[in-house]
């Protein structure tokens, strides 16, 4: 461990709108142009197997506050602001001596931006923060990105993306709309990339960057058919890069499954603060120390309204995910930004074409009339999630024993959807948790 100021750290928090885990350069992506944040990672720790606790803006965005899953604290429902009765690492941190500050989107609720010593909304220099922090004061601060949100325009940055060099994802048809899409998503990255970079520069210009932890996270996946409000991998699989002079070593990545709810707990453990009863994560400060550290042997997530309802859950291990829908008699209905987006268009463009166009026998999976109640994926056979083994005579061990564990998960959490196996009142759970 290296060894730490006397002075508690600083801890700046950036965050990115819809915005999955692959598309980074660090994360091994060559065609998106994020040279900040590719140095925030060579400089720091980068989180390979970092997920968010709903693949929804304002339900994560109200589990990185809290500390527990959305459908704990009443913030399940998109929009929905964040209760007032509820407390929030915020609070821990200012009783601490912390100046708490955010920009732009909280996404909480106006009343919730109050809890704040310092808020501005888009448009606000970031260096007004830095101007009016208490001299001598350990400060965090909060900057919520809009990109890259939907809708696109053309000119978010450039020189723009060229389509012909994005990675087109498996899960989506390789289309010159579908390329022309995923370009304007990258060139929306690629401009809060670059506010990074002013952040961070901002924090060497007041010298305060060698006692400051900088944590850069996605608050769901891509907003993309398959990804945005499912519980696949490319909606609550995101990037998540920490950078700490001092005590984080450079260059480093870590396989630990770690989830956005471990953010607050990790941040009150820095101002040397016991987290709330209530919250459910995990420091991350083991990790941070060696990257080989294990924190959890599975992650949770949950979907719920939208502009639609498709109650679903879900539990991820290092190697298997089950996924429980709730309302299977639906089909796969996109959230409404990316209904009226030019990728869903031409998705639904080429199942009209003659033999289904560019679409493979995996597109078609999203245009199926209903889904099974329960999927199974075996992640290191099938990364893309796209055979559903859920009735598979060899992983019927392992299918029970994730839903033990998921309906034990829903219990402890006060989730309001009915478990798949019910409470056993003899030893308070479901069943064995700690065989997968």
């Amino acid at each position: 461990m290296f060894a730490q100021s006397s002075k508690l750290p600083n801890i700046v928090f950036l965050i990115s709108d819809d915005h999955s885990a692959p598309d980074l350069g660090c994360y091994g992506n060559p065609a998106v142009r994020t040279p900040n944040l590719d140095r925030l990672a060579a400089e720091g720790l980068r989180f390979d197997n970092g997920f968010v606790a709903s693949p929804q803006c304002s339900p994560n965005r109200s589990a990185i506050f809290s500390g527990c899953s959305p459908h704990t604290i009443a913030t399940s429902r998109l929009h929905t602001p964040y209760p007032d009765w509820e407390t929030s690492f915020v609070e821990g941190l200012r009783e601490a001596g912390y100046f708490t500050g955010a920009y732009r989107k909280v996404h909480q609720g106006d009343a919730f931006n109050k809890r704040f010593d310092f808020y501005r909304p888009r448009g606000a220099a970031f260096q007004e923060f830095f101007d009016k922090r208490p001299s001598g004061k350990p400060f965090f601060l909060h900057v919520g990105f809009s990109d890259p949100h939907r809708p696109y325009r053309k000119g978010a940055f450039s020189p723009p993306h060229d389509p012909a060099k994005v990675q087109v994802p498996d899960f989506l048809p390789d289309t010159p709309k579908v390329r022309e899409d995923i370009a304007l998503y990258y060139d929306e990255i690629a401009r809060m990339d670059s506010e990074c970079g002013q952040v961070r520069g901002l924090l060497d210009r007041y010298g305060v960057a060698e006692n400051t932890l900088v944590m850069f996270m996605g608050d769901n996946g891509m907003p993309f058919p398959r990804a945005k409000g499912s519980l696949y991998d490319p909606g609550i699989r995101v990037p998540t890069l920490a950078c700490w002079p001092g005590r984080i070593k450079p260059g480093r990545a870590a396989q630990a499954l770690m989830s956005a709810i471990d953010l607050p707990v990790t941040w009150l453990a820095m101002a040397g603060r016991e987290p709330a009863r209530k919250m459910r994560g995990q420091s991350l400060l083991p990790v941070f120390d060696d990257p080989k550290a294990e924190l959890r042997t599975a992650v949770f997530a949950e979907r719920n309204w939208h502009n639609t309802l498709d109650p679903s859950r879900s539990v991820r291990t290092q190697r298997y995910k089950l996924i429980y829908n709730a309302q299977p008699r639906f089909p796969y209905r996109p959230a409404s930004d990316l209904e009226r987006s030019i990728t869903w268009q031409s998705y639904l463009e080429e199942a009209r074409k003659p033999g289904g166009g560019a679409l493979e026998a995996r597109h078609w999976q999203l245009l199926e009339p209903s889904r099974p109640s329960i999927e199974l994926y075996d992640l290191q056979q099938d990364p893309g999630e796209f055979h559903n083994r859920a009735t598979d005579p060899e992983l019927l061990e392992v299918r029970r024993n994730l839903e033990y564990r998921l309906s034990d998960w829903m219990h402890q959490s006060y989730d309001f959807l009915p478990p798949l196996w019910k409470h056993h009142p003899s030893n308070g759970v479901y069943g064995r948790r700690d065989r997968i």
